[in-house]
């Protein structure tokens, strides 16, 4: 049999195909074509050429909670007050926007500030009453609801958000909307600051093991407060994307993405107390629930049944993940 020579390119493919394989967001890639294709299969309406863009548009949101999750849960942390810190701010740009450009960018801002300062408040408040992560964001979430809940008792019409920046929110190039490109942007900058940076080192130390990452001389505090104030800036842009499309406040429009967030990038294979994590996954992963949620809605099924869906979701990635960990825990 005539040798195959080795060659530079042949083991650059290989090594290419290789780190795809390991990758851990490689999983949902796989269940998202296999999804696809039963969404493809059983609606006439899923298969409309209209639908994909319009699942990219609504993929916008919980790509930008899911990626602010990503990096708490690398760090070993989890954020629930996301979906507080998204409530808060779909109620309060009705409030401080104005339709003029300056308005419009600068209240932005302040928003992505208030949300960034919910989040550094929380990292610090982690590191010092020193309680579980989900018992004390769980605690800010509900606060932060209920103080949405206070600025707008309910969707207020009567208070809009200015037409120039539902414009922007909703406006694309052909079929490719400006908050999808923009989501792609935000999903390259944290790749980078996640794998090719000492911070993104750092937080990833810190997640696979506190206590090791602290006697190698990573200040865990300061890097610590630093993702959980990424992840409250993350979930602020998500709120002002919802806001732009819903038109008006709802202090009810981030209640689900708390539990949302985690599934994006727990299905997209970022695991909890291993630093190990995945951007693409976490895209992947809120794809697919934007996937499902289509596909039910065009076969009817009941909103109950999808919110049953989407926390067994979660149990089956978080099921997931510990039986991948125990597998290379032995193997090591």
């Amino acid at each position: 049999m005539e040798k195959v020579p080795i060659t530079k390119e042949t083991t650059v493919q290989t090594n290419f195909f290789r780190r795809a394989l390991n990758n851990p967001g490689m999983p949902i890639y796989i269940i998202l074509m296999i999804t696809w294709a039963i969404g493809y299969s059983v609606s006439e309406s899923f298969r409309s050429p209209g639908n994909l863009p319009n699942l990219m548009v609504q993929t916008v949101a919980f790509a930008l909670a899911g990626l602010a999750q990503t990096y708490v849960i690398l760090a070993g942390d989890v954020n629930l007050g996301v979906g507080g810190i998204i409530s808060i701010i779909v109620c309060g740009a009705p409030f401080l926007m104005t339709n003029t450009p300056a308005s419009m960018i600068g209240m932005s801002l302040v928003l992505l500030l208030i949300g960034a300062a919910i989040g550094a408040l929380t990292g610090y408040l982690l590191i010092k009453i020193k309680v579980e992560a989900m018992v004390l964001t769980l605690a800010i979430n509900f606060t932060l609801l209920g103080f949405a809940l206070y600025l707008m008792p309910f969707p207020d019409y009567t208070k809009i958000i200015p037409i120039d920046f539902i414009r922007v929110i909703t406006g694309s190039w052909g079929p490719i909307s400006y908050p999808v490109v923009g989501t792609v942007v935000v999903a390259i900058i944290s790749w980078y600051v996640l794998y090719r940076t000492r911070f993104g080192l750092h937080l990833r130390a810190i997640g696979a093991d506190k206590e090791t990452a602290f006697r190698a001389g990573i200040n865990v505090t300061k890097v610590k407060i630093w993702a959980h104030t990424i992840t409250g800036f993350l979930a602020a842009l998500s709120g002002l994307f919802l806001a732009g499309r819903m038109g008006t406040g709802d202090p009810t429009a981030g209640a689900t993405f708390s539990l949302d967030s985690m599934t994006a990038a727990v299905a997209g294979g970022t695991l909890f107390n291993t630093g190990v994590g995945s951007v693409a996954g976490t895209l992947g992963g809120a794809f697919l629930i934007v996937i499902l949620g289509n596909i039910f809605n065009h076969l009817g099924v009941s909103t109950f049944y999808q919110y049953v869906f989407r926390g067994a979701l979660l149990v089956v990635a978080v099921a997931g993940g510990a039986i991948k960990k125990k597998w290379q825990d032995k193997a090591k």
